[in-house]
């Protein structure tokens, strides 16, 4: 068996009022309105090989398989205020 490690790093520009809380969960999550939101790996899949391939999670069976495999999942979130 072998381990692959995906990192993933996204920035996003978020409105003012959104904001990071911890949810009773424990989880530092960010919270939009009245709703709580967290960020999970998503696999895609496509069977084509064209540059403008269309990749989507609709082969539930492949992305289960996949989301099945992993042993360790975690994300941090971290608001920076630019002046």
């Amino acid at each position: 068996m072998k381990r692959l490690t995906v990192l993933i790093r996204a920035e996003l520009e978020i409105p003012d009022e959104w904001e990071l809380v911890e949810h009773p969960s424990g989880a530092q999550v960010l919270k939009i309105g009245d709703q709580f939101v967290d960020f999970d790996i998503a696999p895609l899949t496509t069977r084509s090989e064209e540059v403008e391939a269309e990749w989507s999670d609709m082969d539930t069976d492949l992305v289960d398989a996949v989301l099945d495999t992993v042993v360790g999942l975690d994300a941090e979130l971290e608001i920076n205020f630019r002046h």
